[in-house]
């Protein structure tokens, strides 16, 4: 209760959610896809915008830009915090971030990590402790599905670790973060989150764990960064790699993809890089973090919005999580050795940094949830059950699947009666912001903060404690302020 009340308290002061969009505003233009306007002539300053109307000759040309490439761009009006726009005339049940012409021979990659057009891959995301023997431990897909084809006698490639759904899987989570957490000791900090029902400090962890995994990859590897070089469009030089260095097979390569070229390219340097990271360590002993990668990495999350807290105002608790986030980190194998890159860890993961990271997860964060699958069996049992283990899920986790924070989602105002609808249809953490009414050119996008499905959502004064409580804000959208006229 008492940390319930300082984070209102908290987010009372920090006032910046939507209270009411209004269908014709001045807006200030942050972004769309290709232009930005700034007043003054200082590039160095990001916060200072133009504002201008949505008639505004300038603000139709970006609209008719964007048009072409996009359903959206980010804007600031005048009383509100930024928010979404429609750039274009947007359909019911369009998907708000795929762009109207699809590219010819754009394949479509529906793998967990891929980012399917129009879904949104997460900053970071992390399943609910309670249910590590249910979702993939990187995409909050279903194990179900792994264990099926454990079961079944077909070829298809499974992950060898039993915590993730897909090969694919296990592949991005070892190249991004899985290689380093395996050597650390999380056993104090997730009975921690068990034992108090806390999801943010693991997020936290995940995201400083790439950092470190980042930092160490790079460092280990000087000519690492060469393999941000590689192009889909240098196909000749992909092919040369390939089959002279790589030994495939000539007849191979012509049935890839680009994306699948470039993928077993990357995974080959990988192992390059594992190869060059023992033999550094033989001959100069540990490896050294980079400090300033480490550092890149750990502010993935900065441009969302976040309430600043003063040190002497932070929650006991929160000085508790950064202090086990520590010792967690610094069990690592390449750092419990050596006090400086223990310092290096302290420096760039401080009590600061994690305060902010934490009032974004309590801002952004978005609650991954869907229904268990239903086994191959339609026996009314066989529902039932299903149900129940997603009602039990939901019931003991709160977060039922997972947490997610998206860097667009994160851009949506709030409304009672929103206009854009909130989905995982690939039952994982990729996200899909569809529309659920037409809507017009220069309309603000809004979604839901809170479930407007439950009977206690029908009372606007409930409605506007809850908003308040948990975001800080007094919604004054058009349906609360509608409602509480009448």
């Amino acid at each position: 209760m008492m940390r319930m009340m300082m984070m209102k308290m908290l987010m009372t002061r920090f006032n910046h959610h939507h209270r009411g969009a209004a269908k014709k505003a001045t807006v200030t233009l942050l972004f769309s896809r290709k232009f930005v306007f700034k007043s003054g002539d200082n590039d160095d300053d990001d916060d200072v915008y133009e504002s201008f109307s949505l008639d505004d000759p300038r603000m139709r040309n970006v609209l008719d830009d964007d048009a072409s490439s996009g359903n959206f761009f980010i804007g600031h009006p005048e009383k509100n915090g930024r928010g979404l726009y429609a750039s274009r005339d947007v359909t019911k049940n369009e998907s708000i971030f795929k762009k109207k012409k699809k590219k010819k021979n754009d394949n479509n990659n529906n793998k967990a990590g891929g980012g399917t057009e129009g879904r949104q891959k997460p900053i970071t995301s992390h399943p609910t402790i309670w249910n590590y023997d249910l979702e993939c431990y990187l995409c909050l897909g279903e194990l179900s599905k792994k264990k099926k084809n454990n079961n079944n006698n077909n070829n298809e490639e499974v992950s060898s670790d039993g915590r993730f759904c897909s090969v694919e899987c296990e592949r991005d989570a070892r190249a991004s973060f899985y290689e380093t957490e395996q050597t650390m000791d999380l056993r104090r900090m997730e009975k921690y989150c068990e034992e108090n029902e806390l999801k943010f400090p693991l997020m936290a962890l995940r995201i400083a764990t790439r950092s470190v995994q980042r930092s160490f990859r790079l460092d280990a590897n000087a000519n690492a960064n060469a393999k941000a070089s590689v192009q889909f469009m240098v196909t000749q030089s992909m092919r040369k790699k390939l089959i002279k260095e790589i030994n495939i097979s000539e007849e191979e390569v012509n049935q890839m993809t680009p994306e699948e070229a470039a993928r077993r390219i990357r995974e080959n340097e990988e192992e390059e890089e594992e190869e060059q990271a023992r033999t550094n360590k033989k001959e100069e002993g540990a490896m050294s973090i980079d400090r300033k990668t480490m550092k890149k990495y750990a502010n993935v999350a900065e441009l969302l919005v976040h309430a600043h807290v003063d040190e002497h105002q932070m929650f006991p608790s929160w000085k508790e999580e950064h202090a086990l986030l520590l010792q967690t980190l610094e069990s690592c194998e390449k750092i419990r050795d050596s006090e400086e890159e223990k310092a290096k860890i302290r420096s760039v993961f401080d009590i600061r940094w994690y305060a902010d990271l934490t009032t974004r997860f309590h801002l952004n964060s978005f609650k991954v949830e869907y229904p268990v699958s239903a086994s191959s069996s339609s026996s009314q049992g066989d529902f039932r059950a299903m149900m129940e283990q997603t009602l039990t899920s939901s019931i003991r986790t709160g977060a039922s699947n997972g947490s997610a924070i998206y860097a667009y989602g994160s851009m949506f105002n709030h409304s009672c009666a929103p206009n854009v609808n909130v989905t995982w249809p690939e039952r994982n953490h990729l996200v899909e912001f569809v529309a659920n009414e037409n809507i017009k050119q220069g309309e603000q996008l809004t979604i839901a903060y809170i479930d407007l499905n439950e009977d206690w959502s029908l009372n606007v004064a409930k409605r506007r404690a809850q908003l308040e409580e948990a975001y800080g804000f007094v919604c004054e959208c058009p349906r609360c302020v509608s409602e509480t006229q009448n």
